[in-house]
């Protein structure tokens, strides 16, 4: 199988694909517990060069600039795209990222879950240069267990934050080959605490990749 240039023959091994040492997961879990957001540079670079390809490639629907109401406004300058064929990079993403994981958790004395961890919802956002990004908010109480969002390319910052107005902001690293996680309910008995975060200084077309698990 061939794409962005790059053929992957089936036999093609995670260490081909990701960092895997940068994966500690004992200290992932430990910063989504007290600061609910962390990140780690996983992408093998060659493969994060063929991702960003194919990602140039794909058709993007622009986002409704304007989402919720009231005092839960959320405004965001973003369009996405998930209609990802057979062979795509991506799939393979999904499916390697999940069996790496799986085999890094497997290591724990406890499951921090409590279901059994299924990424089931992909989706490629692309942010113009420019871009006001999206303003705070919180992920659907629809999805469960872990968020990852993988940065393909470009340049822009990501935060998790108190509330609404952005109070208390930390940066997390967004930088390209980051895969940045959240935790979501079914985390560590974490239900319902949902971190709120969000998208600055867009200096670079930039895109990104979203893994999630909706729920049952």
């Amino acid at each position: 199988m061939t794409y962005g240039g790059i053929g992957i023959g089936v036999c093609k091994v995670i260490e081909e694909l990701f960092v895997p040492p940068n994966l500690n997961i004992g200290r992932i879990l430990e910063e989504l517990s007290s600061v609910g957001a962390t990140s780690v540079r996983l992408l093998d670079e060659d493969f994060r060069v063929a991702l960003l390809k194919e990602a140039e490639d794909y058709d993007y629907e622009p986002e409704d600039e304007i989402v919720g109401s009231g005092d839960r406004v959320v405004r965001q300058q973003v369009s996405s795209s998930d209609d990802f064929p057979e062979g795509s990079g991506y799939v393979l993403l999904r499916t390697s990222f999940q069996d790496l994981l799986e085999r890094r958790i497997a290591q724990l004395g406890t499951y921090p879950f409590e279901t059994a961890l299924g990424f089931n919802s992909m989706v490629l956002q692309r942010y113009e240069e420019g871009s006001i990004g999206i303003t705070p908010h919180r992920d659907g109480l629809s999805f469960v267990n872990l968020v990852c969002v993988f940065v393909i390319g470009g340049k822009g910052s990501f935060y998790v934050c108190s509330d609404r107005s952005g109070k208390d902001s930390i940066e997390i690293d967004a930088s390209p080959g980051n895969v940045i996680f959240m935790r979501a309910p079914g985390f560590l008995g974490f239900e319902g605490e949902r971190p709120f975060h969000y998208v600055a200084g867009i200096r670079e077309t930039r895109y990104t990749f979203g893994l999630r698990q909706k729920r049952p």
